[in-house]
């Protein structure tokens, strides 16, 4: 790949898999005159590891997971192509690759937007410091959220400790602005076009993505619903969901639910890879509400969504204390470090017919309801007493929507280390015979 005579900029993506409605492209396009290129990283094990105690050990990311997240890269590739440009997929360490390819395109700018967690503010200071070396800088643009930080009525350092504060401040003073097009017209040379694109498709054809594709593409027949990682995915799921058969004018009614494909919206799933953006979803809302109806179900979703926001507010206020025993508030953890009880609840053999149907199905699918969630957690680390952080990682491995404030901050939520301040406990059998009163999931995943 040859430098360009113009300056370029480079795009570098993380959990934001889109052109549409996305900072960090839309502020590298006029700092490059229109000549810019994405890139993603795939590391060198996309897998991970996660070692939590002797004989405990599992992927930090399942092959399923991965799987779906190389469609949505397969899907932002397209994307790029159609506003003019191309996307780089380049296998390494970020530190590693995006100094390497700034430098080999003479790129002085590198624009990215995370969720500014810790984790990807290490990671931020490692390949600032790598660009740095080959002249070039990286620009952080923090817009992750529905609501933009920038119009918060309180810096990040004193958010509200109790989502209901949270919610009565930001539904008093704050707006939720449209979302943003994608940029048209950019354009880089055909021998970069071309360079990108071969090395992209020699990337992603390893043999260990080739095995992640093939258990993203495994259904299980008890499934009700299949999810695929590309934006067209999402926005086709967008538009049935809500205009095709109505169900956001009855979700506050159905979103407990556990059987088939519509009780939810299972936006979270493209939420999570950036491949929608919680803007454009809120703007679908809106006009719901104004050519449709507007309802307690209507406003329900956009209540979920400023939990959404709240979380990726939450990591980024606590950062390191996300993810310690003690959690954000420093309380005595609960929960003790049993091989054998968490190894029971991971793979569905705890005997509680309820929790066992929820893993069962998270193993299958990579899916589980909202009400999956809360009681599985709620047994792990109250009823059999096992460290929470335990459950935190198995759902990242496993949950094709994971996002990680969400996952950590409801997990320190049900733990009694976080934000609920009533330190609950669910009742399995109550759970099951509220929510599952004809047994009809119990038998289906059981």
């Amino acid at each position: 790949m040859t430098g360009a005579h113009e300056p370029i900029a480079i795009v570098w993506h993380r959990t934001d898999l889109r052109v549409h409605d996305q900072a960090a492209v839309t502020a590298a396009a006029p700092s490059a005159s229109g000549q810019v290129v994405g890139v993603v990283c795939v590391p060198d094990d996309p897998f991970g590891h996660v070692d939590l105690a002797r004989g405990l050990s599992f992927p930090r990311a399942s092959h399923r997971r991965v799987g779906h997240w190389l469609q949505a890269i397969d899907g932002l590739r397209q994307d790029w192509r159609a506003i003019g440009s191309a996307l780089c997929v380049h296998r390494g360490a970020p530190e590693d690759v995006i100094g390497a390819l700034a430098a080999e395109l003479g790129a002085t700018e590198v624009h990215t937007a995370p969720c500014p967690a810790h984790d990807e503010l290490a990671q931020n200071r490692r390949v600032a410091r790598s660009l740095k070396a080959h002249g070039a800088r990286l620009v952080v643009h923090d817009e992750t959220t529905m609501i933009a930080s920038a119009d918060l009525p309180f810096a990040i350092e004193e958010l509200p400790e109790v989502f209901s504060n949270y919610r009565r401040l930001v539904e008093r003073s704050c707006r939720t602005r449209d979302p943003v097009a994608a940029p048209s017209g950019l354009r880089v040379s055909d021998d970069v076009r071309a360079s990108a694109e071969i090395r992209a498709t020699a990337t992603l054809a390893s043999a260990d993505l080739d095995a992640a594709r093939a258990a993203a593409a495994q259904i299980d027949p008890r499934a009700g619903w299949i999810a695929r990682g590309d934006r067209a995915a999402g926005l086709e799921r967008l538009r049935q969901w809500i205009w095709q058969d109505d169900c956001l004018a009855r979700y506050k009614e159905t979103r407990d639910g556990l059987l088939g494909s519509d009780f939810s919206s299972r936006l979270s799933t493209w939420l999570a890879l950036g491949t929608l953006s919680p803007r454009e979803v809120a703007a679908e809302i809106r006009r719901y509400e104004g050519e449709r109806v507007a309802n307690d179900s209507t406003y329900w979703l956009w209540f979920e969504l400023l939990w959404r926001d709240y979380f990726h507010l939450w990591v980024r206020r606590w950062q390191s204390r996300a993810f310690k025993a003690s959690g954000m508030m420093g309380r005595t953890p609960c929960g003790a470090q049993d091989v054998e009880t968490f190894h029971r609840w991971r793979t569905g053999t705890t005997g509680e017919p309820f929790v066992d149907a929820c893993m069962h199905e998270l193993a299958a699918t990579g899916w589980l309801s909202n009400r999956g969630r809360q009681n599985t957690a709620s047994w792990l680390a109250k009823t059999a007493g096992v460290d929470w952080r335990w459950g935190a990682w198995w759902f990242e491995s496993q949950l094709l929507d994971h996002d990680v404030g969400p996952n950590w901050g409801n997990w320190q939520y049900v733990a009694g280390v976080g934000n609920d301040p009533r330190n609950r406990t669910f009742n399995m059998r109550a759970q099951a015979d509220r929510y599952d009163a004809d047994g009809a999931y119990r038998r289906v995943w059981g």
